[in-house]
């Protein structure tokens, strides 16, 4: 893909980056993030300095989460995977 200059806007603020990514995918992740800096905001009362710290944390939070809920599903896969191989003989 070519390089091309999107413009995002998050908490009222627009962003150009240099991208090969889609639009339309960074136009979600910057709604994504956009929605989250604005609950937080609103629930923490922090100041606008901290909202992007707090966001980070949140994201990394969920991110990190998300991968051990997808390592504990791929180890019951794999005892899944297991126990059907060991009926099969």
């Amino acid at each position: 893909m070519d390089k091309r200059r999107v413009t995002l806007k998050v908490m009222g603020k627009e962003y150009s980056l240099i991208t090969d990514h889609s639009e339309e995918q960074l136009s979600r992740i910057a709604g994504y993030v956009d929605r989250r800096m604005r609950e937080l905001s609103i629930v923490t009362r922090a100041s606008d300095t901290m909202i992007p710290i707090l966001t980070c944390m949140t994201l990394a939070e969920e991110l990190l989460e998300s991968e051990n809920e997808n390592k504990k599903l791929s180890r019951e896969l794999s005892a899944l995977k297991d126990k059907i191989e060991m009926e099969k003989q």
